[in-house]
């Protein structure tokens, strides 16, 4: 479990990290472009914060998600081995045996057409 603890973490910060900078060029590209500069008529700090910065960082979003996050298999954790645990592992419960199961082909829930 503290393996998948630790991967979270990182990717937590890796996305923290990211949408800092993204907000940090917008701010950049925003405030720092003079208004008098246009590119198509359009004004280069307009350009540059609402298309360029988006479509820059979709992509390092991309790349980040590819090639720095990792799969990690939520079905069958990884559990701290200890001695009581490995002596009597206890059975997975199906959800048929639990006393508050309540099976969808009961009488009450079906519904009957009449012809």
């Amino acid at each position: 479990m503290k393996k998948i603890v630790t991967i979270a973490r990182r990717e937590a910060l890796l996305s923290v990290v990211l949408a800092v900078l993204y907000m940090l060029g917008w701010w950049l590209s925003a405030y720092i472009v003079p208004p008098e500069l246009t590119l198509g008529g359009w004004p280069l700090w307009f350009v540059l914060s609402c298309l360029f910065n988006p479509l820059l960082f979709i992509g390092l979003c991309v790349i980040m998600v590819r090639y720095c996050f990792t799969t990690v298999e939520l079905d069958s954790p990884e559990q701290e081995s200890s001695p009581e645990q490995e002596s009597s592992p206890e059975p997975a419960k199906s959800p048929s045996k639990s006393p508050n199961f309540v099976s969808p082909n009961t009488k009450d829930q079906v519904n009957h057409r009449e012809s």
